[in-house]
């Protein structure tokens, strides 16, 4: 099974929400920079991005996030916004809040999400069926998330009309919903920080998020919708679109649905046992 580029994402700007901006998420919105770059100079209309993060940086976030000791006390959003438009002459939006999938402020064709909160991307999954309305045009939803040394990328379908449902990560994942991360506190110094993750887990999820970008955009489909990197062993494995797989992760409903956690087997493509969820 392929995903092939939408044909209204080549007619018009690619209206993009990024969802955090924090330390996948700053580094994937470089990412874009480049990459709308990269499809202006081949003709195409590039994006149209909006990014949503409440917090400021902080001396803790200097090093490992793409900020700089001059913009502590900024809110994230706002500073990488402002710094692309000045710089490359964009028009891009910052929303200085949490992206809120009951009032997702769209139309979207593309939610990029790189939080630290599990729920907030079960809520997003779960939220997608909530909003009224006809879908004209498939909206999709491409996450990426890291531990200590590992991370995933999963690019799906938020919102789609029809048939061609490709899962996303909340449907590969259900027990995002059941994952307790009310105690998880913002690290203190960039020491603590670096105590819990690589330093370079979160430009290389970017990284990875952005080659499957790239490969739709260039080559108009991908055979794979994801993939699982791991630093410690210098390996990054694809996650291949296939139903044979999907079944694996326990999902086998077309229409979204998510089958019994049972049918997980042996062989499951998965990288841990649990999803990573910092952004």
């Amino acid at each position: 099974m392929s995903l092939h580029l939408p044909e209204a994402w080549l007619l018009r700007p690619v209206r993009v929400a990024l969802a955090g901006a924090g330390g996948t998420g700053s580094h994937l919105f470089g990412g874009l920079v480049s990459l709308d770059c990269a499809l202006r100079a081949l003709d195409h209309p590039g994006f149209a991005v909006t990014v949503f993060d409440p917090d400021r940086v902080r001396p803790a976030n200097i090093g490992r996030q793409a900020f700089w000791p001059g913009e502590i006390g900024q809110n994230k959003a706002e500073t990488l916004v402002h710094r692309a438009n000045l710089a490359m002459g964009l028009d891009w939006a910052a929303v200085p809040r949490r992206f809120d999938p009951r009032r997702p402020g769209g139309p979207f064709d593309l939610l990029l999400t790189a939080v630290d909160r599990a729920r907030v991307r079960a809520d997003i999954g779960r939220r997608a069926k909530a909003l009224a309305g006809p879908v004209p045009e498939p909206v999709w939803w491409l996450d990426a998330g890291n531990a200590e040394s590992e991370a995933q990328v999963v690019l799906g379908h938020w919102r789609a009309a029809g048939a061609g449902w490709v899962p996303n990560v909340f449907q590969l994942y259900p027990e995002l919903a059941g994952i307790d991360d009310a105690r998880r506190a913002p690290s203190c110094s960039a020491a603590e920080s670096l105590a819990r993750q690589w330093l370079p887990i979160n430009r290389a999820v970017a990284d990875v998020a952005l080659t499957l970008l790239w490969r739709l955009f260039r080559e108009g489909r991908l055979d794979c919708h994801g993939a699982f990197v791991d630093l410690a062993r210098l390996t990054v494995r694809p996650l291949p679109a296939d139903p044979r797989v999907w079944v694996s992760f326990g999902w086998a409903d077309p229409r979204g649905g998510a089958a019994p956690r049972a049918r997980r087997r042996g062989g499951n493509p998965k990288s841990t046992s649990r999803p990573e969820t910092t952004g």
